[in-house]
């Protein structure tokens, strides 16, 4: 054989050393992103069901914030409502009073 055909076999030989070794890494490759990305869809699969119940329990707590907010509101309404008469009471006894001395 002549150093030609050796090197061009030689040539050949490394090529397909060369692209057996990229295709296995390749592979692998291929195969640890499915991996990932299949952990990674489960992930988001588990944090979308856990947004879905805090959007519902942060539903309920708006609606109870915003029962106690309107409880407090109509107190505070009674409350002014019923200062105000007292105050009208008070006059209306300071004018009986102020009558009655003279």
């Amino acid at each position: 054989m002549e150093w030609a055909a050796i090197a061009a076999a030689a040539t050949v030989c490394g090529f397909g050393l060369s692209f057996a070794t990229f295709w296995l890494t390749f592979g692998g490759r291929i195969a640890k992103s499915e991996i990932t990305a299949s952990e990674a869809k489960e992930d988001a699969k588990e944090a979308n069901e856990k947004a879905t119940l805090l959007s519902a329990s942060f539903s309920l707590y708006r609606e109870q914030i915003a029962r106690e907010y309107i409880h407090r509101e109509v107190m505070r309404e009674v409350e002014d409502r019923l200062t105000a008469a007292i105050e009208r009471l008070g006059d209306r006894l300071d004018r009986v009073l102020e009558r009655s001395d003279k």
